[in-house]
């Protein structure tokens, strides 16, 4: 992939996820002043992880999703039973492995 579709598609995915986390604070109506506080981060740094900015750290990420109870959602996606892409990898590398099978002739096969 091109750096320039990897850049644009990150991009994307965390305006998504920062919408999806402001979705979640509301479900709990907490409001960004609240939950930046109980998490010891300032509210423009938590808009600006609501509102996709590559900037706000990690760890920051991770506290919100802590607070939010979302923790264990995310590490249950990475798990790798759960990587379709890995998953489909690995049977792509082992489908190339096989030898194609023989085609068995009628003639040969006594029905």
């Amino acid at each position: 992939m091109q750096t320039s579709k990897l850049i644009l598609e990150a991009s994307l995915e965390l305006k998504e996820v920062g919408r999806l986390l402001s979705e979640a604070r509301k479900r709990r109506t907490l409001s960004i002043s609240k939950l930046a506080d109980r998490i010891g981060v300032d509210r423009r740094t938590l808009s600006q992880l609501e509102k996709g900015s590559p900037t706000v750290s990690l760890g920051i990420f991770f506290q919100v999703l802590s607070a939010l109870q979302l923790l264990r959602g995310l590490s249950e996606a990475l798990k790798p039973e759960n990587d379709i892409e890995a998953i489909s990898a690995a049977v792509r590398r082992a489908r190339r492995r096989q030898p194609p099978l023989k085609k068995i002739s009628d003639k040969k096969v006594n029905f």
